[in-house]
């Protein structure tokens, strides 16, 4: 599968223009990554990855907390990762501040135009990607609905056939990085934004890694 290399391949020209800016040095040795507000925050973000591992390894247990809603637990679960999408936007702008927020209006608009054209192109791809995962399985598939009582035909069609194992978390990560590209700066980097921005992506990466060493466990279904 091409998940990683495809991954690998995204950072490169990301790391290219950290290094043209000198901030490589500064994306691992800043001081604010030891503090407690930037671990919060990156807590914060985390939240919606740890439900998601919840409900992959106890569908059984998600489903009996779903029953008072009256709603199917697929239904549930996209109930709540919407819910969880917006805390994460809270927690990134509450980590800001206002200064921060700021540092990034000025970041953007201080990219060159070759940054926006990369963000261009990873929004493209990364969300089409998300965009073809919805059309091929639905909310079925993609809310673990094999695990948790619903049936969900496979796929062998667009985006499975390009050599990814899991397209949508690939999409976001690409999202992400594009990002980062027009956001790019030594306040930001400062701040530890860059660096969060990183660790986010490292964490869906960590999600496709945990589905993936499990996914044809069927000891784990609702």
């Amino acid at each position: 599968m091409w998940d990683l290399p495809l991954i690998v391949l995204a950072l490169l020209p990301l790391t290219y223009r950290a290094y043209g800016l000198g901030l490589v040095p500064l994306l691992v040795s800043t001081p604010v990554l030891q503090s407690l507000s930037w671990w919060l925050c990156l807590g914060g973000l985390s939240l919606l990855y740890l439900l998601h591992a919840f409900i992959w390894h106890y569908p059984a247990r998600f489903t009996t907390l779903c029953r008072p809603t009256g709603m199917h637990p697929v239904q549930v679960f996209a109930a709540l990762e919407i819910v969880g999408k917006l805390w994460q936007g809270v927690c990134i702008v509450a980590y800001l501040g206002v200064n921060g927020l700021r540092a990034a209006t000025a970041a953007v608009a201080a990219a060159p135009t070759w940054t926006y054209a990369v963000f261009a192109v990873y929004l493209a791809v990364g969300q089409g990607l998300n965009a073809a995962m919805y059309a091929a399985i639905g909310n079925n598939g993609v809310y673990y609905g094999f695990r948790l009582g619903r049936q969900v035909p496979w796929c062998t069609g667009f985006p499975f056939n390009v050599g990814l194992r899991h397209p949508q978390y690939v999409g976001v990560v690409l999202t992400i990085l594009g990002a980062l590209f027009v956001l790019m700066s030594e306040d930001l980097v400062h701040a530890g934004m860059v660096q969060a921005g990183l660790a986010w992506a490292g964490e869906y990466v960590a999600m496709s890694i945990m589905e993936q060493v499990s996914d044809n466990d069927k000891s784990k279904r609702a």
